[in-house]
């Protein structure tokens, strides 16, 4: 018998016993590449992806000049990671039919930078103007380069990413919500039997966030292994370094949650380019798979660069044409006139880098199937289960028993919808619903059981358990009924708790 309050009797313990001082950790997959001395990959011509990260750089700069606002630090240390997945070859994803419901789906949990997003854009579709395409704005949710002017303008590209651009499938913003969002798209691909990924452009210090927990926490329970993110390691908040807050191993926040973990250098588009590749082909253990790329907040931004001051704060003007002249573009500098400066970073996009460009966005487009044989996999994977969304449901002409309640009696609302949402269940392959441990007492269970919950090894389940996580729930719930199916069939989906707890919810449906 011990006393291990005694330091003498605990020593003696940790002597015969030092199993009980072990813990030996468990989580998914780790891989460190940074640093690593690699092979080439085919497709990948480094001197091309960086002239291009100059030009992204050079365009997104330029438009936070023009407005002097704007997010710089976020959206330059990202610069790599967006260029090396697009040119990866693993993306599925046509600028020119942006919606087709065979690519996969992207989320900007990072929702503040829009700058190096609205770059991205810009330069897809200079690109793809100076080939000939003509480029239809509106239809596609493009930006052009002469667009860059008006960033956060009225009628200009917002300031934070919204859904009906190219390459974005949820309006983001808030911190931490893309993580639920993306959790949402990829279970509704992946119950459905559909092989589309979700791709989350990620900052770590959303990690702080809860909803970020919470959604961390189910995606593997959920068996969504078609999440990859690509997680800015920079090590600055807006306040200030992420360990005033996180003083643990940042690493663990991922890892002790199951997910597979590869740490690259985010600057190094060759470790880039595997570490997507590796993640697109998986571990070969069901795990949702997070890319950890070590960056320099702000970099090239002057005087703020890898400060926490880079996040939101503009370069003065001589500073920025300082910025501007160290890159390589001799821009004229005038303020007012940021049309001119975008046009002179445009004239060292040469016609090399965009074919190069064209041909691995080409790559990206053959990543596609017919949506005709994505829904003929889809019914099959979904065989026996009606084939409507919610707007081919009628009401029967003559209700069935078990929603036929007598008139003047007293039923408890849980009740009858515990009796509606079985029935609905029953008429839709496309109807999703759980609630935030809550099943026995809201009365979600009936509905659930139709076709179980969803976990790995039900993955065409409809029920989910969120657990006490109501702010990932509703995210989840409503970023799910946002995208259209193969046949253009629309998802739909109840989430429910108590009222009490609804405001947790409001920010999640706001978002929505």
């Amino acid at each position: 018998m011990y006393n291990i309050l005694d330091s003498q009797e605990l020593d003696s313990l940790k002597q015969k016993e030092p199993q009980r001082f072990q813990y030996v950790p468990e989580g998914g997959f780790y891989l460190n590449i940074k640093g690593l001395e690699l092979k080439p990959v085919e497709g990948i011509d480094l001197v091309r992806i960086q002239n291009l990260a100059r030009i992204v750089r050079g365009l997104a700069f330029s438009a936070i000049e023009g407005i002097k606002s704007g997010h710089p630090g976020g959206s330059s240390s990202k610069v790599e990671q967006i260029l090396a997945l697009i040119t990866s070859g693993i993306l599925a994803f046509d600028p020119m039919n942006e919606r087709h419901p065979g690519r996969d789906r992207m989320v900007w949990s990072a929702g503040h930078c829009t700058p190096l997003f609205h770059a991205i854009l810009a330069l897809i579709y200079e690109s793809l103007k100076r080939q000939g395409t003509e480029i239809d704005k509106d239809k596609l949710g493009a930006v052009m380069p002469g667009c860059l002017a008006r960033f956060r303008h009225y009628h200009g590209p917002s300031g934070h990413v919204e859904s009906h651009y190219a390459l974005a499938d949820i309006s983001t913003g808030s911190s931490g919500h893309g993580f639920s969002a993306a959790l949402g798209l990829g279970l509704l691909q992946k119950s459905c039997g559909l092989p589309a990924r979700v791709f989350v452009m990620a900052g770590d210090a959303e990690t702080e966030e809860g909803i970020s927990y919470e959604a961390r926490n189910l995606t593997n329970t959920l068996g969504a292994d078609n999440i990859i993110v690509s997680l800015d390691w920079n090590g600055f908040g807006i306040d200030g370094p992420i360990t005033e807050v996180i003083t643990s191993p940042y690493i663990n926040h991922w890892w002790g949650l199951g997910w597979n973990v590869i740490e690259v250098d985010g600057h190094n588009i060759l470790e880039l380019a595997y570490a997507y590749k590796k993640a697109a082909e998986g571990f070969g253990n069901g795990r949702a798979t997070v890319i950890i790329a070590h960056t320099i907040k702000g970099l090239h931004y002057g005087k703020t660069e890898n400060t926490s001051d880079s996040h939101g704060t503009p370069a003065p003007h001589p500073e920025y044409v300082e910025i501007m002249k160290k890159l390589g573009f001799d821009i004229p500098g005038v303020d007012g006139e940021i049309q001119k400066d975008i046009d002179a970073v445009l004239a060292q996009l040469k016609k090399e880098d965009v074919e190069y460009l064209l041909a691995r966005l080409d790559n990206c487009k053959k990543n596609l199937k017919p949506e005709e044989e994505l829904k003929t996999q889809m019914e099959t994977a979904l065989k026996g289960r009606p084939m409507a969304d919610y707007r081919q449901i009628k009401r029967p002409a003559q209700l069935p028993e078990e929603l036929v309640f007598k008139a003047g009696e007293k039923v408890a609302t849980r009740k009858a919808t515990e009796a509606f949402f079985k029935w609905l269940m029953g008429q839709s392959a496309f109807f999703w619903l759980g609630a935030g441990d809550l099943m026995k007492s809201i009365l979600t269970g009936a509905a659930e059981n139709v076709y179980g919950i969803i976990k790995k090894e039900n993955p065409l389940g409809r029920g989910i358990r969120f657990g006490i996580a109501e702010s990932n729930m509703a995210m989840m719930s409503t970023a799910l009924t946002q995208d259209i199916l193969p046949g253009g069939f629309r998802p739909m989906s109840v989430f429910a708790s108590y009222a009490v707890f609804t405001t947790i919810m409001s920010n999640s449906i706001r978002m929505a």
